[in-house]
């Protein structure tokens, strides 16, 4: 299974946040089998997200994360702690050097507890709702799998079976999985 080990005490969930880790987890998913996929595609939750579309790795993310953090001098857990509760709404919101903001919240994983997401309608990211992304996710492996074009029929085929969602009555690429499906087969 595709694995990115992140330095601690950074927790990040990248199949639910940066694009390359769902392109790479997709490539790996189309070679594999894709038994697992549903547990895994669920852990994406059910909420609405923001997904990072920009080119750092997830893990440059993490290293620039601490390297502001050890900068500032709140990479200790009492300290970094302080500096979230300091802006009196429990997160802080910093800018790495692509120009993307980024969500400093508490992680609640021991030794990983600065737990980091794209900000909310920031540059290079986009607000998704987390069942199209798995829905995208889930029919582009199908796809690649079978050699069968993704539409309505092979959509609804890996919403009922591998995601234990209900059928769409509409695909288009202009919106939802259709359009996530889009950008995600781009290079």
């Amino acid at each position: 299974m595709l694995a990115t080990v992140l330095p601690k005490p950074v927790l990040f969930h990248p199949l639910k946040h940066h694009i390359g880790y769902v392109r790479a987890f997709i490539h790996e998913q189309t070679i594999h089998s894709a038994a697992g996929i549903g547990t895994a595609l669920r852990s994406i939750g059910q909420s609405q997200l923001d997904f990072y579309t920009g080119s750092m790795l997830p893990l440059q993310v993490a290293q620039e994360v601490i390297l502001h953090l050890q900068q500032h001098n709140i990479l200790a857990p009492e300290a970094f702690y302080s500096y979230l509760i300091s802006g009196g709404e429990h997160y802080q919101t910093i800018m790495l050097s692509d120009g993307t903001d980024w969500v400093l919240r508490w992680g609640v994983v021991a030794e990983r507890y600065v737990h980091l997401h794209p900000a909310r309608y920031a540059a290079q990211t986009i607000r998704v709702k987390a069942v199209s992304l798995k829905t995208a996710i889930a029919a582009i492996v199908a796809a690649a799998q079978t050699n069968y074009s993704i539409d309505l029929k092979l959509v609804n085929k890996v919403r009922t079976e591998w995601l234990q969602l209900p059928p769409l009555t509409v695909l288009t690429p202009a919106e939802g999985a259709g359009k996530l499906i889009t950008l995600l087969q781009q290079p």
